[in-house]
């Protein structure tokens, strides 16, 4: 997963209205899953994740571990899944955004750097149904499945999705959904394709006040 803010004029006390230079926020996440089958309804699956943000010349980065499972309620064809996001250290920004010049006679190399307080990752629970509503087998040419999420983060209040995929003989996919009672996140809509082992997806986020994003995603399954 890859976010690139776009360019965006650096402003500070003195200024701002801006310095007239200009800086990106740029965030890297890169996951590597497992997956098992327990049993002909039940699957479980854990991924280490390496994720990086640079805003300016600072950054932050760590590793956390999700784990998932998914769940056959042979009800109606209804899938339950259900993850825990983010376990994993604190994090800390640092870089050389967070330098201060100084004379000479407080620091010899003539700046000091300050040091921002740790913070958690912010844990977060996931539930959630699907429904293949046309298709439902691995031999199927054309799949419809609908879902239903609630998004629980420590660190925010719970707020929900609804979403559609559109599967073409497994190698094509369509998708399209809404977040629901959050303040920033709307309309998704993108799509993935999937040849042997590597998948290619993309995907268009409205975030109101924030604006568009564009993100990509690249995977490899073995």
């Amino acid at each position: 997963f890859y976010l690139d803010s776009g360019e965006m004029e650096v402003t500070t006390v003195i200024s701002p209205d801006g310095t007239g230079e200009m800086f990106n926020v740029l965030d890297l996440s890169v996951r590597f899953l497992y997956g098992k089958q327990l049993t002909d309804r039940l699957r479980i699956g854990a991924a280490v994740k390496y994720f990086r943000e640079d805003i300016y010349t600072a950054h932050m980065q760590s590793l956390v571990i999700d784990l998932g499972s998914n769940f056959d309620t042979g009800i109606y064809g209804f899938i339950l899944g259900m993850s825990v996001s983010n376990f994993g250290p604190e994090v800390q920004y640092e870089g050389d955004a967070l330098d201060v010049t100084v004379d000479d006679d407080i620091a010899v190399a003539g700046k000091l750097s300050k040091i921002t307080n740790k913070f958690p990752v912010p844990l977060t629970f996931r539930i959630g149904l699907s429904n293949d509503v046309i298709g439902g087998d691995e031999e199927s040419i054309h799949r419809l499945t609908f879902s239903a999420d609630a998004i629980n983060p420590i660190d925010y209040t719970v707020y929900g999705g609804i979403g559609a995929e559109y599967s073409w003989n497994n190698m094509a996919y369509i998708r399209g959904g809404t977040k629901l009672f959050h303040d920033t996140a709307g309309i998704s809509l993108g799509g993935g394709l999937k040849w042997s082992m590597f998948e290619v997806d993309y995907a268009y986020v409205n975030y109101g006040v924030l604006k568009e994003t564009h993100q990509f995603g690249i995977s490899l399954n073995f």
